[in-house]
């Protein structure tokens, strides 16, 4: 692995805390070739890149949302209320969300069939699509319980003093079962990663998303760095009003401790029904 590919690995572990997309577009080094190691790999996709650039300042945000059967969902595939949520596995925003915020979300509108949530990655980096791929190797009952694992134990996959993030994600998918052999397999699904990287990056231009996490409700965008569960709340019941929908009793106090190191909350929580085209399984990996 070369000195100067670890040097961009660094630099983004470096700024992981940072939710702002650099240039308005996803900072994102695609893939180059058909090998497996494509993580190392520096070339730019030119044409994808472009396609993913947009000016903050004029960009008109889409305001209809399409879901579909490849997207995870958690929740009543026909719950009134949809909200989006687009995050990276390396920022450390989005995990502190999926930790505190999520879990409240998930206890008010997702068990009350009022709300459903679809996940959706928002590619920062190479890291960020090696991750996603991993995630579909696992299958759809492992994908988001990976994902979640991956986001509890940042720090212990991107930040090792080797500076190997390869090895950091191999770890990670050994503790959610995955065999070496299969991680060598996965990695060499290059189709699938260009696919997902290329996703990411038109649906940065098509809701013209600025950072991570960012969130869609009903289509309408929500993002910043402290999203918290109040300011969702009052979005989500005013929703439900213009629909003629009662809501739910008004929460009480959050439940939802981030997981410990090396363990993976439930992506579903405890006893949410996973719908047709969910993923969320209520058994975490194993470490």
């Amino acid at each position: 692995m070369s000195s100067g590919f670890l040097d961009k690995i660094s630099s983004l572990v470096g700024i992981s805390d940072k939710r702002i997309l650099v240039g308005g577009g996803v900072a994102l080094l695609l893939l180059a070739g058909g090998g497996a190691w494509y993580l190392t790999q520096e070339t730019k996709d030119e044409e994808a890149v472009a396609a993913a650039e947009f000016d903050p300042e004029t960009c008109v945000p889409e305001t209809k949302v399409t879901v579909t059967d490849e997207d995870f969902i958690i929740g009543d595939k026909n719950a009134p209320v949809t909200l989006v949520e687009y995050l990276s596995q390396t920022c450390s925003h989005c995990a502190d969300f999926r930790a505190t915020e999520i879990p409240k979300l998930e206890e008010t509108f997702v068990k009350t069939g009022k709300v459903r949530i679809v996940f959706r990655e928002l590619h920062r980096n190479n890291a960020d699509v090696v991750a996603s791929v991993l995630g579909r190797c696992l299958g759809r009952e492992g994908f988001l319980p990976f994902t979640d694992m991956l986001l509890a134990n940042q720090r212990t996959w991107m930040l090792r003093e080797d500076n190997d993030v390869v090895a950091g994600l191999r770890e990670m998918a050994r503790r959610a079962g995955m065999s070496n052999e299969d991680f060598e397999t996965c990695l060499k699904q290059q189709d699938v990663a260009t696919k997902l990287a290329k996703a990411s990056q038109n649906d940065v231009r098509k809701y013209c998303m600025t950072g991570t996490p960012t969130l869609l409700l009903n289509g309408r965008k929500i993002e910043g760095e402290n999203i918290a569960f109040a300011k969702l709340d009052e979005a989500i019941r005013a929703e439900l009003k213009k629909a003629g929908i009662e809501a739910p009793p008004a929460a009480t106090e959050a439940e939802g401790a981030v997981p410990a190191e090396g363990e993976a909350k439930p992506a579903d929580g405890t006893s949410v029904p996973a719908s047709d085209g969910a993923s969320g399984s209520s058994t975490p990996p194993s470490p």
